[in-house]
């Protein structure tokens, strides 16, 4: 099956009436894992950020107005790709280990002039840093690394300083009493909750897919939004996600989407630049060739059918087509994955309810693929005809590989 398991853990941070303000998202190789084994910092980070932002949903992990504290890497930091998360819901947490450098510096204040807020985790403050801590919004301090005697010292030597102090690690009630008693302003640890792990079953894409989209987003000039739309189109799992994206909240989309085309000129070409980016980096990608060969055929097949009947909107169909088998794709059932997809109702309609020109026309192609009575010649003979069509497009698109 063209689907896998996502997961990632999270944390809460809670103020001192011990309401939520947010989730740190931790990186978990799955639902059972219960810390992150980490390989790699760079596709662990995006890897969390695609599973928030295109399986889970941002606005499910952490409401409408929590805040999502995310680990960066150094080489995420001085290399920044863009991330699509909202601005105003991610806070983009420093290692201790990036590195404090004038380098780190300057790429800090370009994520935080790009409207990102910024946290120094486990940091332990001296006055080289400075320049760190007045750019930053949050400060966390390590209760069980530190001990209550440097904590308080860290406490005193930031309080000047116009940032809000997190004692993470609080483990126990005399922790918790401790850091507030010194007027901390938030908290995370053990002692309110554990990491919580969500797990979700999530569509695979194609590496190549990913490839070959980047390198025609990577040129210079206009990219005719045509070729755009022929790549993506050749992979259901990136249909998928680019849908789910768009149907976020955070998006802010009040327009329903029918053609694949109009989906790709909402994200646009820098976003979809880096959702791209992120994919490929977190290393969510597995081939399923004879499945993937199939949704492909009926998607194009579809498509040349309506244009040989001279349907409008002939790019409608290749999307239904394609969207007609998102279930065997990504193992849930079909009105389930539809109704999380900014599709026209009577677009979802003639998907499930095979209704209107587009629903008639998956019925005869899905009769064709089934060898299936089909009652009119003149159809029959079309069917045939733009089949054979269809079957060399496949095969000419997977020979590009």
């Amino acid at each position: 099956m063209m689907y896998h398991n996502v997961a990632l853990a999270r944390q809460p941070i809670v103020d001192n009436r011990l309401s939520t303000i947010g989730y740190e998202l931790l990186y978990r190789r799955n639902a059972d894992a219960s810390n992150a084994d980490i390989y790699n910092q760079v596709g662990a980070t995006a890897q969390v950020i695609t599973t928030c932002v295109l399986d889970l949903g941002m606005h499910n992990i952490v409401g409408s107005t929590g805040k999502a504290f995310v680990n960066f890497p150094r080489g995420y930091l001085v290399n920044p790709s863009g991330v699509p998360l909202p601005k105003e819901h991610t806070v983009i947490e420093v290692l201790e280990s990036a590195g404090f450098d004038a380098v780190l510096l300057a790429s800090l204040r370009r994520w935080h002039n790009a409207g990102f807020k910024i946290a120094l985790d486990d940091f332990v403050y001296e006055p080289r840093l400075t320049p760190f801590v007045e750019i930053a919004d949050y400060i966390k301090l390590d209760m069980v690394a530190l001990g209550k005697d440097k904590f308080h010292q860290q406490v005193e030597a930031l309080r000047p300083y116009d940032v809000k102090l997190i004692a993470e690690k609080v483990e126990t009630w005399e922790d918790y009493h401790f850091a507030k008693l010194l007027d901390v302003d938030y908290f995370q640890g053990y002692f309110f909750e554990k990491p919580q792990a969500i797990a979700k079953k999530a569509s695979n894409v194609n590496q190549m897919t990913l490839m070959q989209l980047m390198a025609s987003l990577m040129r210079a000039g206009d990219l005719p939004i045509e070729e755009l739309e022929q790549i993506v189109g050749q992979d259901i799992g990136l249909v998928h996600k680019l849908l789910k994206y768009l149907n976020s909240p955070m998006t802010g989309l009040v327009a329903s989407v029918d053609s694949l085309r109009l989906a790709i000129m909402l994200i646009g070409t820098e976003q979809l630049k880096s959702i791209t980016n992120l994919l490929l980096m977190s290393e969510m990608t597995a081939d399923r060739e004879v499945l993937q060969g199939q949704v492909l055929l009926r998607a194009k097949h579809a498509e040349l059918f309506a244009k040989a009947q001279q349907y409008a909107n002939e790019e409608r169909y290749f999307l239904a087509g394609m969207l007609s088998m998102i279930d065997v794709c990504v193992g849930v059932d079909l009105d389930n994955v539809l109704s999380e997809l900014p599709l026209p109702l009577e677009f979802t309609n003639a998907i499930l309810e095979r209704t209107g020109r587009v629903g008639y026309t998956l019925d005869l192609i899905e009769a064709y693929e089934k060898n299936r009575p089909i009652k009119s010649e003149q159809d029959m003979e079309v069917l045939a005809e733009t089949y054979a069509d269809a079957v060399k497009w496949v095969e000419g698109f997977r020979s590009a590989f």
